[in-house]
């Protein structure tokens, strides 16, 4: 009788074989649980501090509550969009009035609607965002006034146009036309735009720096290399361009640091500031989701 393939076959592949709606919604949420708790990492919640306006535990309930849309993402029982909104809406019933987890949901309920399809995971995730609707368009756009999210304006398809639906329906753009749209500016866009081709590279990077280093370690590194490496758009929409290179700079230096002792004063540094650098957390939650996915165990 003929062997199943090694592991490690499967994995060059894509996402482990065989994974049910439930393990696929529970790679998800431990991702988001992972990539909340590590510390310190500069600029964003975690499970040493809070933010003034919103804390640790808050983060808690929003990644708690967005297990229910995962699941039925595995499923494949709702539409991109109205997940989307469903993950928003679940963090009101929390008391959670700022915004959490909105660019990992928007790069992660893709990822978890293609991982229990039957193709590599790459594969059934461009055909899982060439297959976004208007109405995908339209839910993102309620789904993102309703998270208080932030980002830079542009002159075509606010998104704090008031006329959004109207100017949606009318120009026909579904959810993968409207992040081509803003690919040069965001960072949650380009992965879209990409294939998640830093997604996909920093699993991997997630893999080697978490068996080196241990889970927490090992997160937070990776964290700042992708922050190093590309300026956040969270940071860029908040302060500008100039000072979201900045930013990446300043985390670059700090990886020279053999411990975590000078990512511990960045992170006082980014707090006093109010630099939050949460696009890149978001990034750093995909591509612990993928790693998950393909196999990765403590």
């Amino acid at each position: 009788m003929k062997e199943d393939p090694p592991k490690k076959v499967l994995l060059e592949k894509g996402c482990l074989k065989n994974m049910d709606p439930d393990q696929v919604a529970q790679c998800a949420e431990l991702a988001m649980l992972l990539e909340l708790s590590s510390s310190p990492k500069p600029g964003n919640v975690d499970r040493c501090h809070d933010f003034s306006d919103i804390g640790f535990h808050h983060f808690i309930a929003s990644a708690v509550s967005a297990y229910p849309v995962f699941r039925k993402a595995a499923f494949g029982e709702c539409r991109m969009g109205s997940l989307l909104l469903e993950g928003v809406r679940a963090w009101k019933e929390w008391n959670v009035s700022s915004n959490t987890h909105f660019g990992s949901l928007v790069l992660m309920l893709p990822l978890a609607i293609a991982a229990s399809r039957s193709g590599d995971l790459r594969d059934e995730l461009a055909r899982v965002q060439s297959g976004t609707t208007v109405q995908d368009s339209v839910d993102f756009y309620r789904a993102f006034d309703l998270a208080g999210a932030r980002v830079a304006d542009v002159d075509e398809f606010s998104l704090k146009d008031p006329d959004f639906e109207e100017q949606l329906r009318r120009g026909n753009k579904n959810l993968f036309d409207l992040m081509s749209l803003s690919k040069g500016h965001d960072l949650v866009a380009r992965e879209w735009v990409t294939g998640y081709e830093r997604s996909f590279r920093l699993s991997l990077r997630l893999d080697e720096l978490i068996g080196r280093h241990g889970p927490n370690e090992g997160i937070v590194r990776a964290y700042l290399e992708a922050l190093a490496e590309e300026p956040d758009s969270l940071v860029r929409a908040k302060f500008g361009i100039e000072k979201a290179r900045e930013v990446s700079l300043r985390a670059g230096v700090v990886l020279e640091d053999a411990t975590l002792g000078a990512a511990r004063n960045l992170d006082s540094e980014f707090i006093a500031e109010d630099v939050n650098p949460g696009s890149t957390a978001d990034l750093v939650a995909a591509s612990l989701f993928i790693s998950l996915l393909k196999g990765l165990r403590f």
